[in-house]
């Protein structure tokens, strides 16, 4: 009887693991929006920063950086010369994910700086 409810309570946890759903972050400003996501489950995780800005010029030296973040520390640029920037990554979680309410993405592009604060969703 012992080793049935072992099992029972096994099997049920794997399962709550094995759905458990992606925690889901996002942030905007003027000119910029940020979606991202961790699945905790696969140790996965993803972003995307979208330019949503008015002007007419394309956006061009774009550089990135997460601050204040235990699950995204990345940073980076983009070459890209575009009206619809999109910059997209993706990568598996080297370490464990880490409870977390809101963080920050800076970014320059075009000779400006914005600071856009990211909130978990929900």
């Amino acid at each position: 009887m012992r080793r049935w409810m072992v099992c029972l309570m096994l099997v049920s946890l794997l399962g709550m693991i094995g759905c458990s759903k992606p925690i889901e972050f996002t942030g905007k400003t003027e000119d910029w929006r940020v979606e991202c996501t961790v699945n905790p489950s696969a140790n996965a995780k993803e972003y995307a920063i979208t330019y949503i800005g008015k002007d007419s010029q394309s956006v061009k030296n774009v550089s990135y950086s997460f601050m204040d973040s235990g699950n995204f520390n990345q940073s980076g640029n983009s070459e890209s010369n575009s009206k619809n920037l999109k910059i997209t990554g993706k990568s598996i979680k080297e370490t464990p994910y880490v409870e977390e309410d809101s963080f920050k993405l800076q970014i320059k592009w075009n000779g400006k700086e914005d600071t856009v604060p990211v909130v978990k969703k929900g």
